[in-house]
């Protein structure tokens, strides 16, 4: 799943993990949070010295990611991140109004009734809070609650939800460069309506959550200022002139890279 060295993940067997492993996880999470921004051109040994990862071990991690539609390979120039674009929005939405509706019909153990509690109770504690830390931990929290739902799902459904939402979390990080911020809803009826068997009641909380979404992209998508898309064409014209060493990885970037990509 996304964000397994989160505080809010399950326990996992100590031992060291394979540098193949820590590369996917660390290039994946770089692009999912738009520290790779999206349209990005960047080589293996750029992306190797920037994040201190082996060469092998990046050329693996980035083949994992374009089969999950995050890079793509480009012909003579090595990899560019995929950019986000109408398109794509519109298909992680329809992707998931496909996927999550499935998981009203979960069943809870008592066990884990309790620790999707615990995590709705940090959500509510954090939803009245306007800084970034608190934003963040907010979609931490939420996030670990789908990718428990997810992992009761289990099979090619939790490996799609898996990727739909890592491609939402990706666009929600692009629109934050922006100044526009999704605040996750509240869980706590969806939780409390699967532990109830409650199927109708958790459909319509999981409904409602994704319209919310739907609500946030559209309008952010459509508010995006000319001057950003102008400026992200101009700098796409660069890249295409000056080739691949033109474009290192970025990261914790300020603003969008590729505006120009979304209509």
């Amino acid at each position: 799943m996304y964000d397994h060295s989160s505080p809010f993940a399950l326990a996992r067997t100590p031992g060291a993990e394979p540098k193949s492993a820590f590369a996917l996880k660390r290039l994946r999470r770089a692009v999912i949070e738009c520290e790779l921004r999206p349209g990005t051109d960047c080589s293996e040994p750029d992306l190797a010295r920037c994040f201190g990862l082996g060469r092998a071990a990046v050329r693996t991690a980035l083949t994992t990611l374009a089969a999950e539609g995050l890079v793509a390979v480009e012909p003579r120039r090595g990899w560019r991140v995929a950019p986000v674009t109408g398109a794509l929005i519109g298909d992680v939405i329809r992707a998931r109004q496909a996927l999550e509706p499935g998981l009203a019909e979960l069943r809870l153990t008592a066990d884990a009734a309790a620790g999707l509690t615990a995590l709705t109770r940090m959500g509510m504690a954090l939803q009245g809070r306007e800084d970034r830390q608190a934003l963040v931990t907010l979609r931490a929290a939420d996030r670990q609650i789908l990718d428990r739902l997810a992992a009761l799902a289990g099979g090619l459904v939790g490996r799609w939800l898996d990727e739909a939402w890592n491609q939402a979390d990706r666009i929600a990080a692009f629109f934050d460069l922006a100044g526009r911020h999704h605040r996750p809803p509240g869980r706590e009826a969806l939780v409390a309506a699967l532990a109830a068997g409650d199927a109708a009641a958790a459909r319509h909380e999981i409904t409602a959550a994704l319209t919310a979404f739907q609500d946030f992209a559209t309008a952010a998508l459509l508010s995006l200022p000319s001057s950003l898309e102008v400026a992200g064409a101009k700098q796409d014209r660069r890249r295409r002139q000056t080739g691949p060493d033109a474009t290192t990885p970025q990261a914790r970037p300020h603003r969008p890279h590729q505006q120009g990509d979304i209509t």
